[in-house]
């Protein structure tokens, strides 16, 4: 839960929820580093290191060395080594970009794919919308394009239909691509990051040492002289004032009695996944959805929670704060957790 919550942090930031005092310190580290300034505050490599890095890396590394480094990892991982393959993980991507208007996700989502041997007429057809997308893709494609306006009206049918058309492997590919997707755009958009001369990159393979000394973390600015905007003590949500405690307790035990939509991996059978050089967990993993996460998709997940560990160490940020910024979060996007 740390984890999870320090991590919406960054989220929130991404999505300029933090108000204006943050938005106006923000603002002073948000000054790109040049590309050997960012190397150099970057942790040791073990292979790779010194290659052009997106413009985003070069924002975020100047307050957030070990968090960029684990985002660009798991950039790597999603655009090229995912079970969905690069044509429909980049399509996918491309229509998660177009439904949250993010131009720098949409240009590099489309040069993955052109890299990918898509032509004009594939990308035209792509970009036609819904009702020209392949049938073969089509299922996939509105799933992204739904997880991504509203995940919370996506239906049992829909992943069902899923599940049988790509199984379980696919299908926990797809949730931690669409995840990390409208992570990414949320961050792209709001630090309003610039496309990179002569086009969008390559995905860059890079692999940085998990031993040594961590990168310097510069010192941040307390903005007590800032002020934030004026507003009420209590928010008029009646739909949230209705619910009581015993309306609360009774969605949360029909919430732990559902079934769920994919099978939940035994601990025992997630554990045979760790690979020899992974560090093992000191007590069995009994969160659900890290067992499925883990269970399908080791090596996404595992990346995944790199970035969210990076964060918490890195930004330090209180706990009340954190997990109040959780909270807004999950009950904005009509999520139970």
């Amino acid at each position: 839960m740390r984890t999870i919550g320090s991590f919406v942090g960054l989220i929130l930031f991404a999505t300029g929820w933090l108000g204006t005092s943050t938005q106006v310190v923000a603002s002073e580290f948000s000054k790109p580093l040049s590309l050997e300034e960012c190397w150099k505050v970057l942790p040791k490599t073990v292979s790779g290191g010194g290659q052009r890095l997106p413009n985003w890396a070069l924002i975020t590394a100047r307050t957030l060395p070990r968090t960029t480094a684990a985002m660009l990892e798991l950039d790597w991982l999603h655009r090229t080594q995912s079970v969905l393959g690069p044509n429909l993980r980049g399509q996918m991507r491309w229509v998660a970009a177009e439904a949250n208007r993010c131009e720098y996700a949409r240009s590099t989502a489309e040069a993955d794919l052109r890299r990918a041997g898509f032509g004009d007429e594939q990308i035209k057809t792509l970009k036609a919308g819904p009702d020209r997308w392949p049938a073969v893709d089509r299922v996939a494609l509105e799933f992204a394009r739904q997880m991504t306006i509203d995940a919370a009206q996506v239906t049992d049918d829909e992943v069902a239909r899923l599940l049988k058309i790509y199984g379980e492997e696919k299908l926990v590919a797809m949730v931690l691509l669409l995840a990390a997707a409208n992570f990414q755009d949320r961050l792209l958009l709001t630090l309003d990051v610039p496309l990179e001369k002569g086009g969008p990159l390559a995905p860059v393979e890079v692999h940085f040492s998990k031993q040594g000394t961590p990168p310097v973390i510069p010192s941040r600015a307390k903005p007590q002289d800032l002020k934030g905007p004026n507003v009420s003590m209590v928010v008029d949500d009646p739909e949230w004032i209705e619910l009581g405690f015993d309306g609360l307790q009774r969605n949360l035990s029909s919430q732990k009695a559902n079934k769920g939509r994919i099978r939940v991996p035994s601990y025992e059978d997630v554990f045979k996944q760790y690979p020899a050089d992974a560090p093992k967990p000191k007590a069995p993993i009994r969160i659900k959805w890290s067992l499925v996460c883990l269970g399908y998709q080791f090596r996404l997940a595992s990346a995944w929670s790199a970035c969210m560990r990076s964060f918490s160490e890195e930004a330090k940020q209180d706990r009340v704060f954190e997990e109040s910024l959780f909270w807004v979060i999950t009950r904005t996007i009509h999520c139970f957790y």
